[in-house]
């Protein structure tokens, strides 16, 4: 059960994994700090691919 937990963390870092945090696991209410960390995350797990990709357009461009 950890393993399986720490390999969606690691996922969910690495940006290949969009996590969305529920409002309750099991019935304990998720706090607002970790959701808002998940969504963090992942927003800059957006901001990277765009900078990828805009870096690979411009170093296409210059070949």
């Amino acid at each position: 059960m950890k393993l399986g937990f720490l390999a969606v963390v690691y996922l969910a870092m690495t940006g290949n994994l969009k996590v969305q945090l529920p409002e309750t696991v099991l019935g304990v209410e998720v706090p607002a700090q970790a959701r808002q960390w998940v969504d963090r995350n992942n927003q800059v797990g957006d901001l990277a691919n765009m900078t990828q990709a805009g870096l690979k357009q411009i170093s296409d461009s210059l070949k």
